[in-house]
């Protein structure tokens, strides 16, 4: 067994940092303190490998990402648990059901614009009737509503899983894993053969 010492100024400094981050030149960034603490660890037992356990929910694959890229070497696997698709989900389908209201709203106002334009030509040209009319056929659509000036985007869950890609794009096949049930971490081959080869290498040493 491997021991570090801390000390209690160290250990305040922890609980205080807990949810410092990435960025350079800021010493409070979002994760900068566990990103530091892990890279220690991984400096202090340059011999051990590691596997990393994290969730989605902020930016533990980032600095996990990054760690792998300085320690690729070390790290076995690295496992996030994923807490981001099924809120994706349920925020793509609100964005559905929005998109549906617009679209009724649209509907209102084409029709209103066909009923105006056929009603506009029985009056007389000039007349404050027609002049109504033509404004009323001008109406605005709020901008929210026009499809026209709607931009198509990828959904929420696109998004994420196109981060999940990004991060793990340039890393060993099967290292990086996104999971939602415990037993797939005991299930993962990556993993099972890691031990099997530490386990083998021990019988070899007996």
């Amino acid at each position: 067994m491997h021991l570090r010492s801390i000390t209690t100024q160290e250990l305040l400094f922890s609980r205080r940092n807990s949810n410092s981050g990435i960025s350079n030149g800021n010493p409070n960034r979002p994760g900068k303190h566990k990103l530091e603490m892990i890279s220690t660890i991984l400096q202090d037992f340059p011999q051990r490998k590691f596997i990393l356990i994290g969730d989605s929910g902020e930016i533990d694959p980032e600095i996990y990402e990054q760690i792998y890229n300085e320690y690729p070497d070390q790290i076995i696997k690295i496992f996030i648990h994923d807490v981001s698709s099924h809120r994706a989900i349920i925020a793509d389908r609100n964005n559905n059901s929005n998109s549906q209201q617009q679209g009724q709203s649209d509907s209102y106002y084409n029709s209103l614009r066909k009923f105006i334009s056929r009603e506009s030509n029985l009056l007389r040209k000039g007349s404050t009737s027609r002049l109504a009319m033509d404004a009323l056929t001008e109406t605005e659509i709020p901008v929210n509503n026009n499809p026209q000036l709607m931009t198509s985007t990828s959904t929420k869950l696109e998004q994420f899983e196109e981060r999940m890609k990004r991060i793990s794009s340039h890393m060993r096949d099967g290292v990086f894993t996104v999971f939602t049930l415990a037993s797939q971490l005991l299930l993962d081959p990556v993993v099972a053969e890691e031990f099997l080869m530490l386990k083998t290498s021990q019988n070899l040493l007996l």
